[in-house]
């Protein structure tokens, strides 16, 4: 399987819906309409031949969304043999948005971690989750998704908390999977950015990852955050591919 296929796969299973159907070789994904991630078509599966008919495909992916009042969205990434498709997309109306890069690294060059007060769980605690609600400003309904998304995780996980004193600074969790490890949900406290702990997190979710078996890692950012691909970069991330979402809205599907 080519990397980015690969790496694709690994965030549906790392990042799950609520309720996936497979489409003749997309797998068409809902979660509510929390994130497009969860939210979108991967399009994963060899689609070379299936040109004539995209039309019935992309038809009957809308009326899915549709029903559930949802936009439908597809996920692309710069692998060639997606190109077609976008261009397509775009020619039926779909705008192109959250440009995101994914990076990756080695474990073997991470750095040890200089702040270890942290606490992790295989599990996202009521704790871990209330900290993450606080620290990314999450609504309680979108919080309730989460919950539910993060419960349907099958592969091994780490939910940590970084805490300095008796203050949570910094969360987040690892996946792993298949010799990888994929970065989430990674948020640092308002007032404790530009301080080094969104950096102390990243390498102590790392050292578990490598303790755990793993070799590699990987994480998307979306590419005007400039302070996190500063610190992805800092750490020994660099890029791997780039994705990007189609979406068109209900009120103007056809």
């Amino acid at each position: 399987m080519k990397m980015q296929s690969k790496v694709e796969q690994m965030m549906m299973n790392a990042w799950p819906a609520l309720h996936t159907v497979d489409y003749d070789g997309w797998k068409v994904c809902f979660a509510s309409g929390f994130t497009k991630r969860a939210n979108a078509v991967y399009p994963l599966h060899d689609i070379a031949g299936d040109q004539n008919d995209w039309a019935g495909k992309i038809g009957a992916v809308e009326r899915m969304y549709a029903m559930q009042g949802l936009p439908s969205i597809f996920k692309m990434t710069d692998e060639p043999r997606l190109s077609l498709l976008d261009q397509q997309l775009s020619v039926n109306g779909y705008e192109k948005e959250g440009a995101t890069a994914v990076l990756t690294c080695s474990l073997g060059q991470v750095a040890e971690p200089a702040k270890q007060t942290v606490e992790m769980t295989m599990q996202p605690t009521a704790r871990w989750l209330a900290r993450y609600a606080e620290m990314s400003g999450s609504s309680k309904m979108d919080m309730a998704i989460m919950q539910q998304m993060l419960a349907r995780i099958e592969k091994p996980a780490c939910f940590v908390i970084l805490y300095e004193g008796d203050q949570d600074v910094a969360c987040g969790y690892a996946v792993l999977e298949d010799g990888y490890t994929g970065l989430y949900s990674i948020v640092t406290s308002p007032a404790y950015r530009n301080q080094g702990y969104g950096e102390q997190l990243v390498l102590n979710l790392l050292k578990w990852a490598k303790l755990s078996g793993a070799s590699e890692a990987y994480l998307a950012v979306v590419q005007d955050n400039a302070p996190a691909v500063r610190l992805y970069s800092k750490v020994g991330f660099t890029d791997a591919y780039r994705y990007w979402y189609r979406l068109k809205s209900a009120a103007t599907l056809s």
